[in-house]
């Protein structure tokens, strides 16, 4: 008996799916990134747990914009400079650094999170891929080019640098339902329990599919029997 280890050849696209790609690009219109985020909220209202940390109010004026701008600038890390505009007040640095301070916290981000998940559930055609009963975790691997508690060398990832393993975990209706740092790059699977247990919101699962690594199966069995 011979094992067969040839590689094997490309499928290739059928026209079908061709003509989908198509007819979704045509479908999906070209809009800004805040522009997207202020319809989301539209539907979802998912900007309204940012409160401010003293008193749990959103009395100030055009507090979205603010919110908005904070979040393109953080998400997509290119700093202040870009959103800020001086000639509009809910985008002055001073207003935007305020916002940051005092509304863009661990626990509103995360009620804004869980706003997400829940509205997600509730789309027609999200209950066809799953019932939010299984979840993918995995981590992600990142440089950090400051100085901070949460980065840790890895010569093997990160070379001289220090960096941090961002890990995630996605449950079968691609929504992401629970998320933490954990420094260098540790094994992810002794961290998954730890965020399984502190979801944003959703459904808990009952099943995680995750990479191999030489400690899952102590972990999984610690968590089936945490339930």
């Amino acid at each position: 008996m011979k094992l067969n280890v040839d590689k094997l050849g490309a499928l290739g696209e059928p026209k079908s799916l061709t003509w989908l790609r198509k007819r979704v690009e045509k479908m999906l219109p070209k809009i800004d990134l805040p522009d997207l985020l202020f319809e989301v909220n539209a539907e979802t209202g998912f900007l309204d747990p940012f409160v401010h940390l003293g008193d749990g109010t959103t009395r100030m004026k055009d507090l979205p914009t603010s919110v908005v701008a904070l979040l393109v600038s953080e998400a997509c890390n290119i700093g202040l400079t870009p959103v800020v505009n001086p000639g509009y007040e809910a985008l002055t640095r001073a207003r935007l650094v305020h916002v940051d301070q005092y509304y863009l916290r661990a626990d509103t981000i995360t009620a804004t999170n869980a706003a997400l998940i829940a509205a997600q559930a509730d789309i027609p055609i999200v209950r066809y891929w799953g019932d939010g009963l299984l979840a993918s975790v995995d981590g992600l691997r990142f440089q950090v080019p400051v100085r901070t508690i949460n980065a840790a060398p890895s010569p093997k990832y990160f070379g001289f640098k220090r960096g941090i393993t961002w890990l995630n975990a996605v449950n079968d209706q691609v929504a992401s339902i629970g998320q933490m740092v954990v420094p260098g790059t540790p094994r992810d699977s002794l961290h998954i329990l730890d965020a399984l247990l502190n979801l944003d919101g959703g459904i808990k699962p009952e099943m995680v599919a995750t990479d191999n690594a030489s400690y899952s199966d102590m972990v999984f069995g610690l968590f089936k029997i945490l339930g």
